[in-house]
């Protein structure tokens, strides 16, 4: 549906008429303020407003809020006959570049591969207003337990289909979580992609995604769309070197450009602290080499970190769903951080565990994927991404759990909270109590702290070759693939639609 930039003649009396009023003092002013409450409950009068009506919030986020409308000309008929649109409105405080690079995603790539498309745009009061057809979904806490194995290969494919689309443009869309990609399971399971308001480009798509003006969809309220343009365009010359700079330029060559400009970066006080940095009685007075941290153990910042480098890399995205290299904050990311949160959404299906990683800072953050992945991995890792691993001696003890039982224990879990019958193949997640008069110190696992028939360490040798349930082997396979801790080895969307998973005919 193309919307035309010229604006409809009633908006422009109402903003001759609205500033009539503000110059026409006190009770102008008031009717002014009361006109806008109404606009915000939804009863918008003349312009684009005029052709929609507001039911109810849908969704709130950190950057926007989303609102369920209906066509006004459509307002006799029955909710099911009408047309309903999710209209976006987005935080004033957001960059224009970043609404304009949203846009951009939702009308290049929206309307197919399950990418949400944009119906229009438009500014209203200060605020960028985007309006979508509506998605009709269930939350995902509210199915995702209860999904076929069949199902879940479903769910899984039309996100990695949706996912290739946007790589294909050289788009990561950094924000992969339940809550973004919708599932109608009553519609036989159809999907949608949303929100690319954290979205960013690459530059090394097959396609390219064309960051401009905005184009057809988008309007301005009473105003000209083509200032609306001018000014960001006057804007980018102060804007973040993370924001999309020009058509050719992406995330990689950009963050590398910060790089480069910040490594010359020191502390204001760095002169001063490598100067009294030898006297510090705080560290015992001990003959440290310089370029050693002894932060751990005393109650403040050595000298060491005080004066390094300012290590500047892109943290956007859902606590949770962040991959390694974006918590050890390595520049030059990839679409690969995208197919981690993929990873990790199927493992909560496989494993009935929801959320995987809870939501904290992200040191917590990187202790539990420790937990789970093991100390060795990580710090390999963080020596390939040029960045360096300083944990607790207890942490460096962690070794790598085998994601088949892990997923094999939490489900067994929640069939146990349900009274559920594990299926067949599945270990009990209970902990078993020792044999008698055999030590319970000595008998559980000392990583895990599992008794060893139900070990959930990678070391652990099977008993049992057919060590599988009826998702079966190539499923777990694809987890292995897409929780790679390394990016550089992580599988691609195009690759992992290609794995023999998806051949499984459940």
């Amino acid at each position: 549906m193309d919307i035309t930039q010229q604006q409809p003649p009633q908006s422009v009396d109402l903003a001759a008429k609205d500033a009539k009023k503000q110059r026409g003092g006190g009770q102008q002013q008031d009717t002014v303020d009361s006109s806008r409450n109404n606009a915000e409950d939804g009863q918008k009068k003349g312009g684009v407003w005029s052709r929609y009506v507001l039911h109810s919030k849908i969704d709130q986020g950190t950057f926007s809020t989303v609102s369920l409308a209906s066509l006004s000309r459509d307002q006799s008929l029955p909710l099911d006959k009408r047309r309903l649109f999710a209209i976006k409105n987005i935080t004033p405080t957001s960059h224009p570049l970043r609404v304009e690079r949203e846009i951009r995603c939702m009308e290049v790539m929206g309307g197919k591969c399950n990418v949400v498309g944009i119906v229009e745009g438009f500014m209203d009061q200060g605020s960028a207003k985007l309006v979508m057809n509506y998605f009709p979904h269930k939350p995902f806490h509210q199915f995702y337990a209860t999904l076929t194995p069949g199902e879940v290969q479903h769910y899984l494919r039309e996100l990695l289909v949706a996912l290739r689309h946007v790589h294909r443009h050289g788009v990561i869309h950094r924000d992969i979580k339940p809550s973004n990609f919708l599932y109608n399971r009553e519609n036989g399971g159809t999907c949608m992609l949303v929100d690319f308001g954290l979205a960013q480009e690459t530059g090394t798509g097959e396609l390219s995604l064309q960051i401009g003006c905005p184009g057809k969809a988008f309007q301005r309220q009473g105003g000209d769309p083509t200032k609306s343009c001018r000014r960001q365009e006057e804007l980018s010359n102060s804007r973040p070197k993370d924001l999309v700079k020009s058509p050719g330029a992406g995330v990689g060559s950009v963050l590398r450009h910060r790089r480069s400009t910040t490594q010359s970066y020191r502390s204001p006080y760095s002169k001063d602290l490598i100067k009294t940095g030898a006297n510090d009685t705080a560290l015992d007075n001990q003959r440290i080499p310089a370029s050693q941290c002894v932060c751990y153990g005393h109650a403040k910042v050595c000298t060491q970190c005080l004066v390094k480098r300012e290590i500047i890399a892109p943290r956007a995205g859902t606590p949770g769903y962040r991959p390694p290299e974006v918590l050890l904050k390595y520049p030059d990311q990839t679409t690969a951080v995208d197919i981690w949160a993929v990873g990790i959404i199927f493992c909560s299906m496989l494993a009935k565990l929801y959320p995987v990683f809870s939501n904290k800072d992200d040191l917590h953050s990187l202790a539990e994927i420790i937990s789970v992945f093991g100390y060795e991995r990580l710090n390999e890792t963080a020596l390939a991404l040029d960045r360096k691993l300083q944990v607790n001696p207890e942490n460096m003890l962690c070794r790598a759990y085998n994601l088949r039982r892990f997923c094999q224990h939490f489900r067994g879990l929640y069939h146990r909270r349900n009274q559920e019958p594990p299926a067949s193949g599945e270990a009990d997640a209970g902990g078993l109590s020792p044999p008698p008069g055999q030590d319970e110190d000595n008998f559980a696992c000392d990583n895990c702290c599992k008794p060893p028939d139900v070990c959930l360490c990678q070391e652990r040798v099977a008993e049992v070759s057919t060590d599988c349930d009826e998702y079966g082997n190539d499923a777990y396979d694809l987890l292995e693939r897409l929780l790679e801790i390394n990016p550089h080895h992580r599988i691609t969307a195009a690759d992992a639609l290609r794995h023999p998973y998806f051949q499984v005919q459940y």
